[in-house]
């Protein structure tokens, strides 16, 4: 089973922070690791390029035969995703360690470090 790997955007997910966070997402499913957590806890602001890559990556994810899940989501963020219907299209998650339970990895087994885009 692929272990599960956590990225965190940067604080702005727009156009260019948007295609550096596909390139860290490609680069675990190229190896492999196609069990994804998005966590946007620290994240401020999304635009539409930032949703339109997460969708691309859900995608990949579930055609290698995994998941991306997002964790953290509130204030603004969060109401863009209820506005856009994508917090029902994506799996969320209000924590970080609910994303990873979902999975049925406990706190003292997850496995990596979070990768940072």
């Amino acid at each position: 089973m692929s272990p599960i790997r956590v990225v965190i955007p940067d604080k702005e997910l727009d156009l260019a922070s948007a295609v550096r966070m596909s390139r860290v997402l490609q680069e675990h499913l190229d190896a492999g690791e196609t069990r994804l957590v998005l966590d946007l806890g620290g994240l401020t602001y999304v635009d539409s390029s930032g949703l339109g890559e997460m969708l691309k990556a859900l995608k990949r994810a579930r055609e290698a035969g995994g998941d991306l899940r997002l964790c953290g989501l509130y204030g603004y963020v969060l109401r863009i995703f209820e506005m856009t219907g994508l917090d029902k299209v994506l799996a969320v998650y209000a924590t970080r360690q609910e994303a990873l339970t979902s999975w049925g990895t406990g706190p003292d087994r997850r496995p990596g470090l979070p990768a940072t885009s």
